[in-house]
């Protein structure tokens, strides 16, 4: 079923106005006289779809990217005259190659656009491909509309033979100006034109002196203008290549309007869809002006436009988005119609026009003034009564000419019709008006349709309090300013104020006094509660502003907060990893000191034994160092209590275990002694943890060995299978994770009684082979070492020689 909505509804919505504004958006004058046509969408599907299209030109607008419609020409009147058989200028012809070029360009910016843009580059696709005939119109016209020299041989050999003629007759004339003898009969020095003949200014006295041809006398009778004879020939071939010349082009223009003819269909069909991407693209544009977005159309949607403003307050009034009163308008899922109350001039016209305008928006597939989250029904007709009615032709007073539509209206109302009455009854005796407007009303809704009516009877206000089907919704009105605030609020009536409008309008009072003497007791009570709900409603409409600003402002406290918060935790891991990478360097260089003093206790020097005791205290005191920071760390950690505990049985020497607090693994040296503190060993470190900081096992003691990474609490056996025969293999490995297998390898090896052994580190950057021979260097166990013999591998193997 085809959309309905007749020419006066949509007159007195005013979408002639916002079609206007639609329009001016257009880049095309196809595009803008679609936007004022025949826009409107016959099926739902229609609908989504053009509104898909709205929301995808929205999306590259938003990203920068616009259309370039540069050069496309409304091509209509000269694809009408060439169906007339009449010719076309070199114009005309530029202007439809510039069209076809713009297409192509089109076309292609659509296709690169395809997977952000899916229908947009699918309308795209129907253009025609016409570059044949764009390439055959570029080597005739330029793009300025006029015939290229080089179009045909013969026009450019015409063109060439102009020329020359040119500067021949120039030659000539300039030979008459120079003349001594025709000098004195010349009127003035110059050459001109005369029925595009070259002539000189010849004195009308001494026209016989000049031989050759009179073509013109000047208005005053003064000057002669005469072709000298010695040129008239020349000008004679001028003028017959001037014939050749438009004799060829209108060849070729005649060539050009056959095969422009013979695609006219194509061209047609090309600059219908370039308007239809126009369309496409003013609808986005008009979306990104107002902020507007696609309500959500599923079948079962009910009217809940959130936030909703009028689109021509922002177009046409110059106003902005912030200045604009935006109003949330929804109907519950089982009313049918809300009935706006409150003052004159409250805005409660523009809202019910907003909401009319929103449903025609949506079927001509543009988006709505509203925000996300905002549902909307696809109505099928839109129908409204507002203003005045009144027809001196039909002799019809203003409620005759009104009642005459209503009926119309109610006649016509189904299911998805959106039905937009303003002051309905108004315009005879109130109670009776009352009565018939409730009664309209009624009927609207028995038949489904979905209503939206101003009023200012008290009875229709108390609708809602009766029957499901209604809601009340009020425009505010402030009482101490006595001025409307334009806001809407669904679910209580509003006040008209009349009596402290009529005050504030100067009334004196007395009058507005005994007018309220003699409201009725029900009317004042209405009144009254009206008035008191509007003035609790303020209140806790300050109330929950003041809520929002406090709970906006703890945001951004809580916020901040947690900022320093988390700076300070990076400051602080930044420092602990820091002192650990001190400690640990401080633990190595302990480490080599010892063995240094090892080495001089093997070789008998007595000295150095207080230096042993000085640097094992050392080494002591950084491991100690070391352990307190990693319980510091631990502590500080966010999960620290969230490890998962290990079965004491798992942590035995050799596993490879993940430490809270600790980058990377750890090894196990020793069990867990009576208090449950395991040894492990972290890259050169050796440190004493408890048995709870482990998260779990990574690896057991099979899974390092076959990993290559020596335990250092193997048994010989274990060295026996982890190490064969004189060759250890470091490769691979970290230089922490080195120097602990070959540590291991070398006391292994040293139990074997093998006398000589090669490390195989290889090349690479020579960091690992650096660090293991200074580690050498330093074992009083090793009486020589160097780069292995080449057949070994050279320097990327290290032999040992031991001492046994």
């Amino acid at each position: 079923m085809s959309f309905e909505c007749d020419t006066r509804t949509l007159a007195r919505l005013e979408w002639p106005r916002l079609a206007e504004r639609l329009a001016a958006e257009a880049a095309t004058r196809r595009g803008a006289e679609a936007c004022r046509g025949e826009i409107f969408q016959a099926t739902r599907a229609a609908v989504r779809e053009r509104l898909e299209e709205t929301s995808e030109a929205r999306r590259l607008l938003d990203g920068g990217e616009e259309i370039p419609f540069g050069g496309v020409c409304d091509l209509r009147s000269s694809l009408g005259a060439l169906g007339r058989a009449a010719a076309l200028s070199a114009r005309d012809f530029a202007d439809i190659r510039l069209t076809l070029r713009g297409s192509a360009r089109i076309a292609g910016l659509m296709e690169s656009r395809a997977s952000d843009c899916p229908r947009l580059a699918a309308l795209a696709r129907t253009l025609p491909d016409l570059s044949s005939l764009e390439r055959e119109l570029a080597r005739v016209v330029s793009e300025e509309g006029e015939v290229l020299g080089d179009a045909s041989s013969t026009l450019r050999k015409a063109r060439a033979q102009l020329r020359q003629l040119e500067r021949e007759i120039e030659r000539h004339m300039a030979t008459y100006l120079g003349n001594s003898s025709i000098q004195p009969h010349l009127q003035d020095r110059y050459v001109t034109f005369r029925e595009n003949r070259p002539v000189l200014p010849v004195r009308a006295d001494a026209r016989h002196r000049v031989r050759g041809i009179v073509h013109d006398v000047s208005s005053s009778g003064s000057t002669v203008f005469i072709e000298p004879e010695g040129v008239v020939e020349t000008g004679n071939a001028l003028r017959l290549a001037q014939t050749e010349i438009e004799r060829e082009v209108q060849r070729l223009l005649a060539e050009l309007g056959r095969a422009v003819s013979e695609r006219s269909l194509e061209i047609e069909a090309l600059t219908s869809t370039l308007g239809a991407i126009d369309l496409a693209m003013a609808r986005g544009r008009l979306s990104r002006r107002l902020g507007a977005c696609a309500p959500d159309l599923r079948e079962d949607a009910r009217l809940d436009l959130r936030a909703l403003r009028h689109p021509l307050l922002l177009l046409e009034a110059g106003l902005s988005e912030e200045e604009v009163i935006a109003n949330d308008i929804a109907l519950p899922p089982d009313a049918r119609c809300l009935v706006i109350s409150g003052p004159n001039a409250g805005g409660k016209t523009v809202v019910a026009k907003a909401v009319g305008l929103a449903a025609l928006a949506v079927r001509a597939g543009m988006h709505v003034p509203c925000v996300e989250g905002s549902e909307m029904p696809i109505f099928q007709a839109v129908r409204a009564d507002i203003g005045d009615e009144q027809d001196l032709r039909a002799g019809l007073s203003t409620f005759s000419a009104r009642m005459a539509n209503l009926a119309g209206i109610v006649a016509a109302a189904e299911a998805d019709t959106l039905v937009i009455v303003d002051e309905v009854g108004e315009g005879t005796e109130p109670s009776e008006g009352a009565s018939l407007a409730q009664a309209i009303l009624e009927a609207l809704v028995a038949r489904d349709a979905t209503v939206l009516v101003t009023t200012h009877f008290n009875s229709l206000k108390g609708l809602a309090a009766a029957d499901s089907r209604f809601v009340n919704a009020s425009a505010e009105f402030d009482p101490e300013t006595l001025l409307p605030t334009y806001r809407i609020e669904i679910g209580a009536p509003g006040s008209s104020g009349a009596r402290w409008v009529a005050s504030r309008m100067g009334l004196d009072a007395s009058v507005v006094q005994r007018a309220e003497e003699l409201l009725g007791s029900e009317d004042r009570e209405l009144e009254e509660l009206a008035q008191n709900v509007a003035d609790l409603r303020n209140e806790l409409d300050a109330e929950r502003r003041l809520a929002q600003q406090a709970r906006a402002e703890a945001e951004k406290l809580r916020s901040t907060y947690a900022e320093r918060l988390e700076s300070l935790r990076l400051e602080r891991e930044k420092t602990l990893a820091e002192m650990k990478a001190d400690l640990a360097q401080e633990y190595t260089d302990a480490r080599i000191q010892i063995a240094a003093v090892v080495r001089a206790l093997q070789r008998g020097e007595g000295g150095p034994g207080r230096a042993a005791n000085r640097a094992y205290q050392k080494l002591e005191g950084i491991r100690e160092n070391v352990e307190a920071v990693e319980r510091e760390h631990a502590e500080s950690s966010p999960a620290s209590g969230e490890q998962t505990r290990v079965a004491p049985e798992e942590l035995v020497p050799g596993a490879r275990l993940e430490v809270e607090g600790l980058p990377g693994s750890a090894v196990v040296v020793e069990g867990p002694d009576r208090r449950q503190r395991i040894a492990v060993r972290v890259g050169a470190a050796r440190m004493s943890i408890p048995s709870d900081r482990v998260r779990r096992v990574l690896a057991g003691p099979e899974a390092r060995a076959s990993g290559g990474s020596a335990n250092l609490a193997s048994s010989p056996t274990e060295a026996d299978e982890d190490a064969p025969g004189r060759e250890c293999d470091l490769r691979g490995l970290r230089v922490d994770e080195a120097l602990d297998r070959a540590d291991a390898y070398l006391q292994h090896m040293l139990g074997r009684g093998e006398p000589r052994l090669l490390l195989i580190h290889g090349h690479g950057t020579g960091a690992l082979r650096t660090a293991l021979r200074a580690w050498l260097r330093e074992l009083p166990q090793v009486a020589d070492f160097g780069p292995a013999e080449p057949g070994e591998g050279g320097n990327g193997v290290t032999f040992v020689r031991l001492t046994h």
